[in-house]
C-alpha cells in the first residue's frame, strides 16, 4: 500500500509549511485486499472492486467495515483537509499580496496538492520584476514562461521571493488570458480568469455600486449563511466579510446581511470598506479591494431567492 506522510519545512525559523510526500498521481491504482473486495484511493475517492475484478459504482457496506477501509478513509480525510489548507494558504498570499519565498515553492512542489495551487499562476519575481507563468520547479530553479514563450529561470535561494499579482493590476491581462488559453492550462487558484470589477470614476456611480444588492432576499437565512461560507467568506448573522491587503494596507470588506433566524428570510444590505476599524471613503478604495468587494457581493447576491417576475443575475 502507498504510504503518505507529512513533511514540515521551516523557513526563516518561523514559517512552517506542511507538504505530503508519496502522493498520487499514479498511472495505475494501488489496490489492497479488504475481505472479499479490493480497495484503492483514487485522488480523494475510495474505489472498490469485487472478487471478479469489476469496479463497483459504490463501496459496499461490508467493505466499509474492514480495517483497510478505515485506513484508506483516514488518508482520504487527511488529504481533503490538506487540500483545503493548501488552497487557503496560497489564496491568502494572493489576496494579501504577500511575498512567497522561492524556497517554500521549491520545497512543496513535489506535493501535487501544493503544486496544483501554484502551477500556472502568473507570478512576479521580487528581485527583478520579471513576470511569467509558473510552469515548473526543477534543477534548483523556478521555471517561468513570459508572454513571448521565453523561459525565465529563478534560482532557488533563501533570499528570493515571488508575489502572485491580482488580475486587476496585471498589465496586459487580456494577453495573459489568451496565452493561458492557448497553452490549455488550468489554475488551482482562481487568478487569471477571476472576475474583475472596475471602480466607477464618479461618486454617484460608486454609491450606486455598493447599494446595488440591498434588494436581495433569501427565503431562508440559513441558505444565505451557508452559501456565503461555502464561497470562502467569513460569515456571521449580520455580515459577510473578507480581508484584502493592497499596497501594504489591510482593508476589511463587509456586506451587511440580516440573517438572525435561520428559518426565516435573510436579507442583503450595503457593501462597505473599513481600514483600522473606520469606514474607508469609496474614493480611497484601491482597485484590488474594490474588485474583490464587488465580487463577494455578486456571489452572495446571485444565490438570492428569485421571484417569478425577476430574472436571476
Amino acid at each position: 500500500m502507498t504510504v503518505w506522510w507529512p513533511h514540515l519545512t521551516a523557513i526563516n525559523n518561523n514559517l512552517f509549511i506542511c507538504s505530503v510526500e508519496g502522493l498520487w498521481p499514479m498511472t495505475d491504482l494501488h489496490w489492497i485486499a479488504a475481505g472479499d473486495y479490493q480497495l484503492a484511493l483514487d485522488g480523494t475517492t475510495i474505489t472498490a472492486k469485487n472478487a471478479k475484478g469489476r469496479v463497483l459504482k459504490t463501496v459496499p457496506a461490508k467493505a466499509k467495515k474492514t480495517p483497510e477501509y478505515e485506513q484508506l478513509n483516514n488518508c482520504r480525510i487527511y488529504l481533503e483537509q490538506h487540500q483545503k489548507e493548501c488552497l487557503r494558504q496560497v489564496s491568502e498570499w494572493f489576496l494579501k499580496g504577500l511575498p512567497v519565498p522561492v524556497l517554500v515553492v521549491s520545497e512543496v512542489w513535489p506535493d501535487p496538492l501544493w503544486r496544483a495551487c501554484f502551477e500556472n499562476l502568473v507570478v512576479c519575481v521580487t528581485a527583478t520584476g520579471d513576470t511569467g507563468l509558473l510552469r515548473d520547479v526543477s534543477d534548483g530553479h523556478l521555471h517561468l514562461a513570459d508572454l513571448d514563450g521565453e523561459e525565465i529561470t529563478v534560482p532557488v535561494d533563501e533570499s528570493g521571493s515571488i508575489t502572485i499579482p491580482h488580475p486587476a493590476i496585471i498589465a496586459d491581462i487580456a494577453d495573459w488570458r489568451e496565452f493561458a488559453a492557448e497553452l490549455g492550462v488550468s489554475q488551482g487558484v482562481d487568478q487569471l480568469f477571476r472576475d474583475i470589477y472596475v471602480k466607477p470614476d464618479d461618486a454617484v456611480g460608486r454609491q450606486q455600486a455598493v447599494r446595488a444588492y440591498s434588494d436581495g432576499r433569501y427565503e431562508k437565512a440559513q441558505v444565505l449563511i451557508g452559501r456565503s461560507r461555502g464561497g470562502g467568506f467569513t460569515t456571521t448573522m449580520q455580515e459577510v466579510s473578507l480581508i484584502v491587503v493592497e499596497d501594504g494596507v489591510e482593508v476589511r470588506i463587509s456586506l451587511d446581511i440580516d440573517a438572525w433566524n435561520p428559518w426565516e428570510d435573510g436579507t442583503i444590505g450595503e457593501l462597505s470598506f473599513y481600514q483600522d476599524g473606520r469606514s474607508l471613503p469609496l474614493e480611497k478604495v484601491g482597485p484590488i479591494t474594490w474588485s474583490e468587494g464587488i465580487r463577494m457581493a455578486e456571489f452572495v447576491y446571485a444565490g438570492r431567492t428569485v421571484e417569478s417576475a425577476e430574472e436571476p443575475s
